[in-house]
């Protein structure tokens, strides 16, 4: 088993607490923002019918807390991992499922950021309360369709770190 020195430990916690939050208000995020749409025939979304034509302030009102725990989760969680990184020294060459943890996460970071700033964007309109319905909409909708089938994947990659820390493969046993 790695030893760690206690500020590791301590940036550990902060690191897994975050990527649990994180992971948890992503898929929560990602069934909210799916179940607004169906799927046309053209292969276009459109919006569902039962909410075509209502007040739909409050339902965008209602994905402020899951878009701000998600976008504060996930800042927390990258800097902790680079913290942890460099304050732990780990061996990645003895340790080789904490490289691909990394390398998964690091690959994910620039799609991440991306969608991050438009989920920044869907915040603010909230926050100062001039919620224009249809702009979230597309905000949404451009979020689901600018990348396709990426936040999904991402999900199967990040989730699949908790097998890599659950088994810990490509360990070097001496």
């Amino acid at each position: 088993m790695l030893e760690f020195k206690l500020h590791s430990k301590i940036f550990l916690v902060i690191l897994l607490a975050a990527g649990v939050l994180w992971l948890g208000s992503y898929t929560v995020k990602l069934f909210n923002f799916f179940n607004f749409f169906d799927l046309a025939q053209d292969n276009s979304l459109i919006l569902k019918s039962n909410l075509a034509g209502k007040d739909l302030n409050p339902v965008i009102f209602e994905l402020l807390p899951v878009l701000t725990i998600s976008l504060i989760s996930y800042i927390v969680f990258i800097f902790s991992l680079l913290i942890f990184i460099l304050t732990s020294q780990i061996n990645f060459k003895t340790n080789g499922w904490i490289f691909i943890t990394v390398i998964i996460i690091l690959f994910c970071l620039p799609f991440e950021v991306y969608l991050s700033i438009k989920d920044f964007d869907l915040i603010k309109m909230i926050t100062y309360g001039n919620i224009e319905p249809m702009t979230a909409i597309e905000i949404i909708k451009s979020r689901i369709t600018v990348l396709s089938s990426y936040p999904i994947i991402a999900l199967i990659l990040h989730y699949s770190i908790i097998l890599l820390i659950v088994f810990k493969p490509l360990t070097k046993k001496y």
